[in-house]
């Protein structure tokens, strides 16, 4: 059955008024329009104010603590692991560790140690144990220390690096 258009037109303005009666109803209600655009006040300069105590955040409450890192080692990660591949024309050393495997840079400034002596990039080669290798988060190398392939079996594992 077919609906005539006289009655669909009643209906559409009965829905209308409807729908627009009780926000008309309530006009205190209603919120002016605001603006997107707003001023900013001048905040008057006055002088530092004394350094206040505070109260502990949420987390340290419970007897939870956030330890702090040094400006100087934030982004810093330490592995363990063997020397895979060394490339010198890139500045480049891969380390394979128990879970991963990690391309890292020797910079101007990356101390080398390899069985407890300063050495060169050129003097580092697949077999070798990193028994510690500190670099940052663009991975250039820090500091890394090294045991040599031929002392690897005379002299034992040193303990994993603390973080």
């Amino acid at each position: 059955m077919r609906i005539p258009i006289w009655s669909r037109v009643i209906l559409s303005a009965l829905l209308v008024a409807l729908v627009a009666a009780p926000a008309a109803a309530r006009p205190e209600q209603q919120e002016p329009p605001k603006t997107k655009i707003q001023k900013k006040q001048p905040m008057p300069q006055t002088a530092a104010p004394a350094q206040t105590q505070t109260a502990p955040a949420a987390g340290q409450e419970k007897g939870k603590t956030k330890t702090q890192t040094a400006p100087g080692m934030a982004g810093l990660r330490a592995i363990q692991g063997s020397v895979t591949g060394v490339f010198p024309e890139r500045h480049a050393i891969i380390i394979r560790t128990t879970s991963n495997e990690y391309q890292v840079f020797v910079t101007p400034q990356t101390v080398l140690l390899r069985d407890a002596r300063p050495v060169e990039l050129k003097q580092i080669s697949p077999g070798d144990r990193v028994d510690s290798c500190h670099f940052n988060a663009k991975n250039a190398i820090q500091k890394m220390s090294l045991t040599s392939a031929e002392r690897i079996h005379s002299t034992p594992p040193l303990p994993p690096p603390e973080p």
